[in-house]
């Protein structure tokens, strides 16, 4: 498992992004408006992404956590792991806590079969 903050100080951000990126087996994507607005995402890690997933087979698991236009990107072609009609913003406590049992799962299954 991989995520930014495993960056250390003084480490070349940029390439340290580029070789988790390229080592993916399976991305999670946490998608909301402000991450389908991020230049950043969509300009150096989304493009690595979907093409692993064409080229590679590397596993695309979106979650979408607020209503948002995913509709209009490439994410649209895979599978989200929630009902992108009921994002996790929009669901009470209960049912929220409920839905993340049900992604972590997905995600487990996900990894267990590769």
């Amino acid at each position: 498992m991989w995520d930014d903050t495993k960056i250390q100080a003084g480490a070349e951000w940029s390439k340290e992004i580029e070789n988790a990126l390229a080592a993916a087996k399976i991305a999670v994507l946490l998608v909301s408006p402000n991450f389908l607005a991020s230049d950043f995402i969509h300009e150096n890690e989304l493009p690595p992404l979907l093409n692993a997933a064409q080229a590679k087979g590397l596993t695309i698991i979106w979650i979408p956590l607020s209503f948002s236009s995913y509709e209009e990107t490439e994410i649209e072609q895979y599978q989200s792991a929630h009902p992108p009609n009921q994002p996790l913003d929009s669901l009470n406590p209960a049912q929220e806590n409920k839905a993340w049992v049900d992604i972590c799962k997905k995600i487990k299954a996900a990894a267990i079969s590769r």
